[in-house]
């Protein structure tokens, strides 16, 4: 089960369209929603020191404008600075075989195709959530 949730995403309207998607298909408890990737990271940085706050899922979009750093650089940030306790992925509306790849090298477990009608990809998701914590589940791409 799905306890709480961290999504980094830049449009502002499609943390609404999450926010309601995950409502409808009963995912979490908590849900956070942050514009930037440099946000993110200093939440990181303060939950070194209390990992209890961490969340247990993580969706980062592909391009955070107005970040240092985009979406991929934040999940490889993420995994090799702070661990990889973390179930982590990217959410966008690219599906670039390019991307996707360096996506996996970051250390990615999945990959999410943005659109308004995401709930079908997240209730997908959100059956093979245990197995990526499990770390048993192989990269996907949820289209």
């Amino acid at each position: 089960m799905i306890n709480s949730i961290l999504l980094v995403d830049d449009e502002n309207l499609f943390h609404l369209v999450f926010e309601d998607a995950c409502s409808l298909l009963d995912i979490t408890l908590n849900l956070e929603s942050i514009d930037s990737a440099d946000k993110a990271a200093s939440l990181f940085d303060e939950w070194k020191d209390k990992p209890d706050l961490k969340p247990d899922c993580v969706f980062v979009d592909l391009n955070i404008i107005g970040s240092s750093f985009n979406g991929i650089e934040l999940i490889r940030k993420i995994n090799f600075d702070y661990g990889n306790g973390v179930v982590i992925g990217i959410i966008s509306s690219s599906a670039d075989k390019d991307e996707i790849a360096k996506a996996v090298q970051s250390g990615a477990q999945f990959w999410i195709v943005k659109s308004d009608d995401i709930e079908p990809r997240l209730e997908d998701f959100k059956k093979d959530y245990d197995g990526y914590v499990q770390r048993i589940n192989p990269f996907k791409v949820y289209r």
